[in-house]
């Protein structure tokens, strides 16, 4: 039993290392801005807890500027496929680097995807993995022209992805017992609430990471704080879509 633990360890070990290996963060044409975020949201360790694998497809949901979507490009190959979703609320703050990101078609597997959270029209089964980086807090957070129903938009996500597919979600945490009280107006949600709420929507906790956690946090500053941006303690969820394949 041990010796199978080993081997086991052994493998996930190398698809980590064989990820990591295909997503070159000094490729030709990466900003500026894009490698000094790599110091904080060390999206080599990100992939590699997702093991995208070339050809797959890939849902980046609210991915803001594209900065994960880049990545993923190189990640799933010439034979793959990214959607770079956003929906129209977003675009007073993402819309300048979501164009330069897509400029002259640069990316020529990315699918710039500006849809509505409430009618995202995807497919069934037509997603291998979803990415969900800082916007999980988003769900409960309620502006002008801005509610989510975080029900409605998990199924419609659960319908998207294939059985057993893998969606990493990452967000910055609040203080333990606060379920989502801190989304409003600090742009938080706590680690345990998202644990327990994914549960519910269907989807199986696969592995949690504490690679992007800060103990210098104490959760009470927004995190748009210039004393706190960019180095928020980030909790990082991967989960499976527990559901039946369909026949």
């Amino acid at each position: 039993m041990k010796m199978h633990a080993v081997l086991g360890g052994l493998l996930m070990a190398a698809a980590s290392l064989v990820c990591q290996a295909e997503v070159n963060l000094a490729a030709p044409g990466r900003s500026e801005a894009d490698l000094k975020r790599d110091e904080t949201s060390k999206p080599q360790q990100m992939l590699a807890l997702m093991n995208i694998k070339p050809g797959a497809v890939v849902f980046d949901l609210l991915g803001g500027g594209g900065y994960f979507t880049e990545l993923l490009s190189q990640a799933v190959g010439p034979n793959g496929k990214v959607y770079l979703h956003n929906n129209k609320a977003y675009m007073p703050y993402v819309g300048k680097e979501l164009e330069a990101r897509l400029a002259g078609n640069r990316l020529k597997n990315v699918v710039r995807y500006d849809k509505e959270v409430d009618d995202l029209g995807l497919a069934e089964n037509s997603v291998d993995a979803v990415f969900f980086v800082m916007g999980y807090h988003d769900m409960y957070h309620v502006s002008e022209n801005w509610k989510i129903d975080p029900a409605q938009l998990m199924a419609q996500i659960r319908k998207a992805l294939k059985p057993n597919g893998l969606m990493l979600v990452v967000d910055h945490n609040a203080n333990p017992g606060t379920g989502i009280q801190s989304g409003q107006e600090l742009h938080r949600i706590e680690a345990a609430y998202v644990k327990n709420e994914l549960a519910k929507f269907g989807f199986e906790l696969v592995t949690a990471s504490d690679a992007l956690q800060n103990p210098q946090d104490d959760h009470s500053l927004s995190v748009f704080d210039p004393a706190i941006r960019y180095h928020t303690d980030r909790f990082v969820f991967v989960v499976r879509n527990n559901k039946a394949a369909t026949k």
